[in-house]
């Protein structure tokens, strides 16, 4: 009996469903200077994939119009200091979604577009990966996804509770809508308020990776939900977000930790 191959995505040759979770650092400056000084600790750690938040970027800036402007200015000097064996993936967390910006839908597909842009013949995107609610509006998620996978972009798709964990089969059909939705790697990150619900989530995580779709991301976030960032390989959660400085989320660890951790807890 010959064993199945598993289903993965893939970006600058790493493989989100295979082997042992990657590392995501988050990058959470305010300013160029200040994320071009994170990109430098991201770089020195084990992440290979390195996560923008630009909802956090220059909140001095109300318009989506001038805000898009600054932050494709710094683009392309940041994914130069990535160098070409680490992925991008640009978040826009807004303020309803526990992220750092009010922003509409509109200015938030045009904003992740732009950030995408338009792929020619023979170059890569500049963004490798994209995040984006699926809770928002079923028109800006298609928009989005679409011109993600136009341009050759892994479109993560997020959902979030901040208040608590909802019940197993709840989590486990999340992430399987999220994949019909076109998330090439669902995610979900909720709260939990007893052991159990850490071991709920871990459980669902299980459950839908045994269904062998394709990766996705499962995270217990806060104190109590430590145990699901380093042990993401038992329960088949293809990442976990660790950092280089500030954190972008409760309960996230140094990522050099987390490595001696999953690699110390590998099955």
């Amino acid at each position: 009996m010959t064993e199945s191959i598993p289903i993965t995505a893939t970006v600058r040759g790493i493989e989100l469903g295979r082997a042992r979770p990657e590392i995501i650092v988050p990058l959470v400056g305010d300013d160029h200077d200040a994320v071009m000084e994170q990109a430098a600790a991201a770089v020195a750690t084990p992440a290979r994939i390195i996560e923008w938040r630009i909802d956090l970027f220059r909140p001095d800036l109300d318009d989506a119009e001038d805000h898009r402007d600054v932050v494709l200015a710094t683009l392309p000097r940041l994914r130069a200091a990535l160098g070409p064996d680490r992925a991008l993936l640009a978040t826009v967390r807004t303020s309803a979604e526990g992220g750092g910006r009010q922003i509409r839908d509109i200015d938030l597909a045009v904003l992740l577009e732009a950030l995408m842009g338009e792929r020619r013949a023979g170059t890569q995107s500049q963004v490798d990966m994209i995040d984006v609610e699926t809770s928002r509006a079923p028109a800006i998620v298609s928009r989005v996804v679409s011109t993600a996978h136009r341009n050759g972009v892994v479109v993560v798709g997020s959902y979030h509770d901040f208040e608590g964990t909802p019940e197993e089969e709840e989590l486990c059909e999340l992430l399987r809508s999220q994949r019909r939705l076109g998330a090439d790697v669902p995610k979900i990150a909720v709260t939990p308020q007893t052991p159990r619900d850490v071991l709920t989530l871990m459980s669902a995580s299980l459950t839908v990776a045994s269904e062998g779709a394709g990766p996705h991301i499962a995270i217990s976030m806060g104190p109590l939900g430590v145990a699901s960032r380093v042990a993401a390989e038992t329960f088949g959660s293809a990442a976990t977000f660790a950092t280089a400085g500030p954190r972008s989320a409760p309960g996230q660890l140094e990522a050099d930790d987390v490595a001696r951790m999953l690699e110390l807890l590998r099955p």
